[in-house]
C-alpha cells in the first residue's frame, strides 16, 4: 500500500481521532464532545475539544486545530508521511512510506558520517556488555546510581584501552577520508597510523535533533596517576566534524524535542548525568550543552523550538556564575531558575535525595530572573553601606523593568529583607526613580520620533473573530457541504473572499475539487485552522436560499462598513498631513461610500 490520496482517505475512515487522542490525553464526554486538558499547552481548566462527529479537535485556550494526522504531526513532532505511517501500522496496514535510504533525494551528503558513528554507537555498546573490563565499568556505573535499564535508555558504551581497537573493527566497512573525517580516529605523525580518539572511557553517545549519531563525548571513569593524570580532561568531545559542532548541538535534545511541544518550556543543564537524573525523576524536556558553556550558537538553536527556559545548574559557585552568565544570552526567553541547595548538581541530589525529590524541585521550586539575581549581586560585605548603595542602584533598575506591579512590591520586600540599612520605603524610592527614568526617555524618544522597543506577547487565540469572518466562514462552510452553492459563487468572475486564508481554501478547492487530509497537508498552518474554523460553525442542515442571501447582504454591508473606516481613516491622515486637496477628494469619496450604504 503506498501513500497517495486513496490511502489517506482509507486511513481517515478507519480511524476513530477519539480513541487516537483519548491514548494521550484522558478525555470526558461533554454533549456531542470530548472534553480534556490540552497537550499543547499548559491548563487547569479543560478547554481542549474533540468533536467525533466531524473528526477534528480544537483547543479555545491555545486555537491549535486539526484531524486525527495534524495532531500526530504537532504531538510526535513528525512530518504528516510519518503520521499517516503511524496510523496505518495501528491498522496493521503495511504502507510504503520514502526513507532516507530508498529515496536518494534524501539522502544526506553526509551520510558515511552518520553511518560510521552509528556503528562506533554499536562497537561501545558491545564492549561494556559483553567484556570483562565492561562489567567492571557497568559495576561503576551502578554506584553512581545508573541501572541497566538507563545505561540502555542513553545507549552508554565503554571505549576498551586499546589503542585501536575500534579502528580495526571499522577500518574495512569505511574508507579512510570517512575514517578520518569522522573525528572517532587521530593520525599519528609519527607512524603514519591511525588509533582510536576514545580510550578507556565511559562513552555517551551525541545526537543531533533528528536522532542520528553525530558524534560522542568520553569520560573518565579509572583513577589514573602519575604522567597519565596530567592533561587528562574528566569528559573529552569529538572533535569538530562535518556533522558536529558542540557549541551548537544539546544532548539529549531528539528525545526533549517532542516534550518541549508539549509544554512549551525546556530545562537548561550543565551535564549527562544531570539529563539522566530528569529522566530519573520524570523529566524528559531536559538538555544540556555538551561540556561547554551556553553559547549564542545554542540559544539560537533553542529559539527554533521553544520560548522558556528553565535553567538548572550545579548549586556551586561555579554553576552560579554559569547561570549569571547564561541569563545574558537568553534575554529573548522567558526564564526560570531551579537552584540546587548545598552546592549540589542534579545528579548528585538525586543520589541524595531521590528521584522524587527532585521531580518537586524542579517543577515546585523555580525563581524569577529577577529574584535570582536579587541573591547573586548581594555583596559579600552586606556591611558595606557603599556596597548596598550600588546593589540597590542595580537592583532598583531590574526590579523597575518587570511588567508586574505586584512582583515588584514583592522585590521590593525581599531586598528590603536582605539589606540591614535599607527599609521598604527606600528601595521603593530607588524603584520610582528608575520608572520616573524610564517614563522621561519614553517621552523624550515620542517627542522626538525614536523608534520605540516593542515587545511581543504571544497570547492565547480567543475564540473570537470579526463579524465578516463569521459570515465568510459560514458562507465558505456551506460551499463545503452544498457543491452547487460553491459552483454559482465560483462562477461569478467578481468574487472573492475578504479573509485570505479562506481565498487560499477556496482557490484550492476550485483546483483540487475536495479539501481532503492530503490536500490540507500541503497548506500552511494558519489556513488548515481556518478551515477547522469553518467546520466549527453550526448551521442548520439544510440550506435555503434565503439564507444564502441573508448571508450575501451582510457580507456585502460589513464589507462596506469596511471601506468606510479605510476612507475615514484616509481623510484624517490627509488632513493631519495638510493636504487639502488630498483630504477633500478623500472626503467625497467617504459622504459617497455612506450614502451608497444607506
Amino acid at each position: 500500500m503506498y501513500l497517495n490520496k486513496e490511502t489517506i482517505a482509507d486511513i481517515k475512515q478507519s480511524t476513530n481521532i477519539v480513541d487516537v487522542i483519548g491514548e494521550v490525553v484522558s478525555l470526558t464526554k461533554s454533549g456531542r464532545n470530548y472534553l480534556g486538558l490540552c497537550p499543547f499547552h499548559k491548563e487547569k481548566t479543560p478547554s481542549f475539544n474533540v468533536l467525533e462527529d466531524k473528526q477534528f479537535y480544537h483547543c479555545f485556550g491555545c486555537g491549535r486545530s486539526g484531524d486525527v494526522f495534524k495532531f500526530l504531526e504537532d504531538y510526535r513532532q513528525v512530518t504528516f508521511a510519518e503520521s499517516a505511517g503511524i496510523l496505518a501500522e495501528r491498522l496493521g496496514l503495511d504502507l510504503k512510506l520514502p526513507t532516507r535510504q530508498t529515496n536518494p533525494a534524501q539522502v544526506s551528503p553526509h551520510q558515511p558520517l552518520y553511518s560510521i558513528n552509528q556503528d562506533a554507537e554499536r562497537f561501545y555498546k558491545a564492549v561494556l556488555k559483553t567484556t570483562k573490563v565492561g562489567e567492571e565499568a557497568r559495576q561503576y556505573l551502578y554506584r553512581r546510581g545508573l541501572t541497566d535499564e538507563l545505561i540502555e535508555a542513553f545507549d552508554i558504551g565503554l571505549a576498551p584501552g586499546e589503542p585501536d581497537y575500534l579502528y580495526r573493527s571499522l577500518s574495512q566497512k569505511y574508507e579512510e577520508s570517512v575514517l578520518m573525517d569522522s573525528g572517532l580516529f587521530n593520525l599519528s605523525d609519527q607512524t603514519n597510523r591511525f588509533y582510536d580518539a576514545f580510550q578507556n572511557r565511559i562513552m555517551f553517545p551525541l545526537r543531533d535533533e533528528f536522532g542520528r549519531v553525530i558524534g560522542f563525548s568520553g569520560r573518565v571513569w579509572q583513577q589514573s596517576s602519575g604522567s597519565d593524570r596530567q592533561g587528562q580532561a574528566k569528559y573529552k568531545n569529538t572533535r569538530a566534524t562535518a556533522i558536529f559542532n558542540k557549541s551548537y548541538e544539546l544532548y539529549h535534545l531528539d528525545k526533549a524535542k517532542p516534550v518541549m511541544a508539549k509544554t512549551h518550556e525546556v530545562y537548561l543543564m550543565e551535564g549527562f548525568l544531570d539529563v539522566i537524573a530528569a529522566h530519573r525523576a520524570g523529566i524528559e524536556n531536559a538538555v544540556a550543552s555538551m561540556g561547554t558553556a551556553l553559547t549564542p550558537e545554542h540559544v539560537n538553536h533553542l529559539k527554533q523550538l521553544t520560548k522558556k527556559v528553565i535553567v538548572t545548574y550545579d548549586g556551586d559557585s561555579a554553576g552560579q556564575h554559569a547561570i549569571a552568565k547564561s541569563l545574558e544570552l537568553l534575554s529573548d526567553f522567558v526564564v526560570d531558575i531551579v537552584r540546587l541547595p548545598d552546592q549540589l548538581d542534579p545528579d548528585e541530589f538525586v543520589q541524595a535525595k531521590g528521584p522524587e525529590a527532585l521531580e518537586k524541585l524542579l517543577e515546585q521550586s523555580r525563581i524569577s530572573r529577577v529574584e535570582f539575581l536579587m541573591h547573586y549581586l548581594l555583596p559579600e560585605n552586606s556591611d558595606n553601606l557603599q556596597a548596598q548603595i550600588n546593589y540597590v542602584d542595580k537592583i532598583a533598575t531590574l526590579i523597575a523593568q518587570t511588567p508586574s506591579i505586584t512582583a515588584q512590591n514583592s522585590y521590593i520586600t525581599k531586598v528590603a529583607d536582605l539589606l540591614p540599612d535599607f527599609d521598604y520605603f527606600q528601595v521603593e524610592q530607588a524603584v520610582n526613580n528608575q520608572r520616573l527614568q524610564m517614563r522621561g526617555q519614553l517621552s523624550q524618544s515620542l517627542e522626538t520620533g525614536g523608534a520605540l522597543q516593542t515587545v511581543t506577547v504571544e497570547l492565547p487565540v480567543a475564540k473570537q473573530m470579526t463579524a465578516l469572518r463569521r459570515a465568510e466562514n459560514q458562507l465558505f462552510h456551506r460551499m463545503l457541504n452544498y457543491p452547487y452553492v460553491f459552483n454559482d459563487y465560483r462562477l461569478r468572475g467578481d468574487f472573492y473572499f475578504e479573509t485570505p486564508e479562506l481565498q487560499t481554501l477556496f482557490k484550492v478547492l476550485e483546483q483540487e475539487g475536495e479539501l481532503d487530509s492530503y490536500v490540507l497537508a500541503g497548506l500552511d498552518d494558519r489556513t488548515q485552522a481556518a478551515y477547522y474554523a469553518v467546520l466549527e460553525e453550526r448551521l442548520p442542515e439544510e440550506v435555503t436560499e434565503k439564507e444564502l442571501q441573508e448571508l450575501d447582504k451582510q457580507r456585502q454591508r460589513l464589507l462596506a462598513q469596511q471601506d468606510i473606516r479605510k476612507q475615514g481613516k484616509l481623510v484624517r491622515e490627509t488632513t493631519s498631513l495638510g493636504d487639502q486637496e488630498a483630504a477633500l477628494i478623500a472626503l467625497e469619496a467617504l459622504i459617497a461610500q455612506k450614502r451608497k450604504l444607506e
